[in-house]
């Protein structure tokens, strides 16, 4: 054997002695419709048939405000989103009628307003590990290993994303947003 046929078996079996690096898998998705629902009033923070609001927050620093008007829907995430598009530190998720928009990554400067958001003056609550917030055609879970998952739309078409403490991808076949 010549010494560049050599080499090379000497890298190939270098090569091969060395671990692989695992890829990152994306997050599965949650079955949203496991968890047990969270309790409405517990989470409103603006009261009314023609503009209600609600939202949580998470332990991870995460929080949402989600609403509808008129068959409108939308939820609005805010905090620190690993590895999202753009260091994006909002997700918008948007539902008129049937039509559900493609999810929405932005940055907004001073996004959190320390430990405890609120809403119009009203704090809101910590939604507990493994609950579903499922108000406004929304659904948002999280859990041990899942920072924030949430979902926008209730029929073929749907929308959103998951949050770890590594990454943010998105989910449902509406994932053009950016």
């Amino acid at each position: 054997m010549n010494r560049i046929g050599q080499a090379v078996a000497g890298l190939l079996a270098m090569l091969a002695t060395v671990p692989a690096v695992a890829a990152q898998a994306a997050p599965a998705a949650p079955d949203f419709s496991s968890y047990p629902k969270a309790s409405e009033s517990d989470y409103t923070v603006r009261p009314g048939l023609a503009y209600s609001v609600r939202g949580f927050r998470t332990p991870s620093g995460l929080y949402c405000t989600s609403s509808n008007h008129r068959m409108m829907y939308a939820m609005n995430c805010t905090g620190p989103f690993a590895s999202a598009p753009g260091g994006a530190n909002t997700v918008s998720l948007f539902e008129s009628g049937t039509v559900v928009s493609p999810i929405k990554f932005t940055s907004v400067e001073n996004p959190s307003p320390g430990s405890k958001p609120e809403f119009e003056g009203h704090p809101l609550n910590l939604l507990p590990k493994n609950t579903a917030y499922a108000f406004d055609d929304a659904i948002c879970v999280w859990t041990d290993t899942i920072a924030l998952a949430c979902r926008i739309g209730s029929g073929q078409t749907y929308t959103g994303f998951i949050a770890t403490s590594d990454t943010t991808t998105t989910i449902g076949n509406l994932t053009d947003g950016g």
